[in-house]
Parts: C-alpha cells; sequence; structure tokens
C-alpha cells in the first residue's frame, strides 16, 4: 500500500474520530488516546466489515496532526464553516458525519496549506461518498472550495 493510501485512512480516521467526538462529546484528548490504541490497528470500514490487518496501515503521524490541528482551531473551523452556510443553516443543522468530514478538510487545509484544492477536494468527494449519495458529496465538495478560497484566495 502506498504513503498515498496510508494517508487516506489517517483521513478516514479522523472523520471517525471527530464524529464521535461530535456525537458523545467526549473528550477529544481521550478519543485521540482510543484511536491511537486501538482503531489505527482496526480499521472499521462499515457496520458489517472490520478489517484487523497489517496490510492497511494508517499514517499515524498524519491522523495526529489532522487531529490536533482540528483541537487547536476548532473555533476557526466552525466559523469559516458557518460563514460559508445559507443564513438559515447552521452546523448543528447538518448531519453529524457530514460536520465531521467537513470539520477535517478544513484541519487539514489549515494544517497543510500548502496542500492542493484538487487533492483535498478529491479525496473529500471519495470519502463523503463513502457514507452517502452524490448529493452530499456535491454539497461538500462546494463547501470545501469555498473555505479553500476565503481562507488563500481573498
Amino acid at each position: 500500500m502506498g504513503e498515498k493510501a496510508h494517508i487516506s485512512l489517517a483521513r478516514y480516521l479522523s472523520i471517525q474520530a471527530i464524529y464521535q467526538y461530535i456525537e458523545t462529546g467526549h473528550n477529544l484528548e481521550e478519543i485521540l488516546i482510543e484511536f491511537n490504541s486501538f482503531h489505527v490497528k482496526n480499521i472499521i470500514f462499515d457496520f458489517e466489515n472490520s478489517y484487523a490487518n497489517t496490510n492497511l496501515q494508517v499514517d499515524k503521524k498524519y491522523f495526529n496532526s489532522l487531529i490536533k490541528t482540528y483541537q487547536k482551531e476548532k473555533t476557526k473551523i466552525d466559523k469559516l464553516i458557518q460563514s460559508n452556510l445559507k443564513d438559515d443553516w447552521t452546523i448543528i443543522r447538518l448531519p453529524k458525519v457530514v460536520q465531521a468530514i467537513v470539520k477535517i478538510a478544513v484541519a487539514e487545509m489549515l494544517g497543510f496549506p500548502k496542500l492542493s484544492i484538487k487533492i483535498i477536494a478529491s479525496e473529500y468527494i471519495i470519502l463523503t461518498e463513502s457514507f452517502f449519495s452524490k448529493n452530499e458529496s456535491s454539497f461538500v465538495n462546494a463547501l470545501i472550495q469555498n473555505i479553500y478560497d476565503q481562507l488563500y484566495l481573498k
């Protein structure tokens, strides 16, 4: 498995960690410890299949960086997302999985500012489609693109 796949798995796992944080309200540090000790080794792709397989390696450093960036920039990330939603929408109105996807995408933009929007958009479209239909992936793509433009193309 190539380095890109290891990073893709780190993104996938980061979405799961942030989803757990949103859903449970548990301390993010505790979730990070749990994910580093268990989930990094036992990647769950859906409710029916769990692959405890050493061939599926997560880039643990990248995973930790995404979560730490989210933790550090949480307020900024939420403001960026909110400012790019229509006036009658709030972050909490979005499905929790969509919230997690967009929050990690924005954390990646902030933590890795030289990373191309093409890579970010492509990765998060694929990840969104692993959870949802085309409508959500189009929405996530537009939201991510708008936030990127706001951050880097002012």
